[in-house]
């Protein structure tokens, strides 16, 4: 398989390292269409990134929509167990104790079920916002620094 993004950067990232240096200043002399390169496929892979952000946001959304659906599921249960408990005429009053403990139940590992599924989504989120703000800071670090090489040619 190709390289990722971080591949690329850490490539980068090795290139400005092993660079010569100019004497008596603090740049360093490299290979413009080298670094351009690299900076030209790092741009192709990032749509592959986005992707998979909107991927892992889309999946949120389905264990949300599995969450509630989950929720409505048991409210339904819980109400026809009530309804048949109901029916009984000799348990009314324990068949709406029931009912309320089994929908307060329902309620809450609904919410609990809820809960989980966005600090998952939340979690993954931050782990890629992570990897994308240093993928870009390196590569604004590394234009910057094509840019002074450039100025100073």
């Amino acid at each position: 398989m190709g390289k990722s993004i971080i591949d690329e950067i850490e490539n980068l990232k090795k290139i400005v390292e092993n660079a010569k240096k100019v004497p008596f200043s603090k740049y360093i002399t490299i290979d413009r269409d080298e670094i351009l390169g690299i900076l030209i496929r790092i741009e192709a892979m990032l749509p592959d990134e986005v992707k998979q952000a909107v991927n892992i946001t889309k999946q949120r959304d389905m264990i949300l929509q599995d969450a509630y659906e989950e929720k409505e599921r048991i409210l339904k249960e819980a109400e026809v167990e009530f309804k048949k408990k109901v029916s009984e005429s000799n348990i009314i009053a324990e068949a709406k104790r029931e009912k309320e403990e089994i929908i307060n139940n329902a309620k809450a590992e609904a919410e609990h079920i809820k809960k989980d599924a966005l600090q998952f989504a939340n979690d993954v989120l931050s782990k890629i916002e992570g990897v994308l703000e240093k993928a870009l800071s390196t590569i604004k670090e590394s234009k910057e620094e094509i840019s002074n090489e450039i100025t100073n040619r």
